[in-house]
C-alpha cells in the first residue's frame, strides 16, 4: 500500500469515533459519550496544531510568522481550559471554531504541491464539524448543557 493511502485511511478513520459517539449520545442521553466525544476531539485537536506547529517551523517560508505560531499554541490550551471550565454547550461551540481556524492556520502555509491534502483535510474538518452539530443537537434536545 502507497504512503498517500495510508495516509487517506488514517485520516478518514479518525472520523469514525466522532460519528460513533455523537449519534450514540443521541439515542443514550448518558454523558458518558459525551465526555468522551470532547476528550477524543481535543486529542485530535491537539494534534492537529502540532501538525500545524511542525510546519510552521519546518517550511523556510514559514519559520516567521510568529501569529500562527502563537495561535498554534493556544488552541490547546483553549481546548484544556474548555474541557475544564466551560459548559457542554459552549464547549462545543469553542471547539467548532478551533477546528476551522487551525484549517485556515494550514490554508494558509500550505503550498500548491499540497492541494489534494487540503481537500482532504476539507473534507475531514467538515465532517468534524458536522459531528459536533449532532452532538449538539443532542446536548440541546436533552437539556444538558
Amino acid at each position: 500500500m502507497t504512503f498517500n493511502k495510508w495516509n487517506n485511511i488514517l485520516g478518514y478513520a479518525g472520523l469514525i469515533p466522532f460519528y460513533i459517539l455523537s449519534i450514540t449520545s443521541t439515542f443514550e442521553h448518558y454523558n458518558f459519550f459525551i465526555d468522551i466525544f470532547f476528550l477524543y476531539s481535543v486529542i485530535i485537536l491537539c494534534f492537529l496544531s502540532g501538525s500545524l506547529w511542525m510546519k510552521l517551523i519546518l517550511l523556510p517560508e514559514q519559520k516567521h510568522n510568529l501569529l500562527f505560531k502563537c495561535l498554534s499554541v493556544l488552541f490547546p490550551l483553549i481546548g484544556m481550559i474548555s474541557e475544564m471550565f466551560v459548559t457542554y454547550m459552549l464547549k462545543t461551540v469553542v471547539y467548532i471554531l478551533i477546528y476551522m481556524l487551525i484549517y485556515l492556520c494550514d490554508k494558509k502555509t500550505v503550498n500548491n504541491d499540497l492541494s489534494g491534502y487540503m481537500r482532504m483535510r476539507f473534507f475531514l474538518t467538515g465532517n468534524v464539524i458536522l459531528a459536533h452539530f449532532i452532538l449538539l443537537y443532542t446536548i440541546f434536545t436533552y437539556s444538558i448543557f
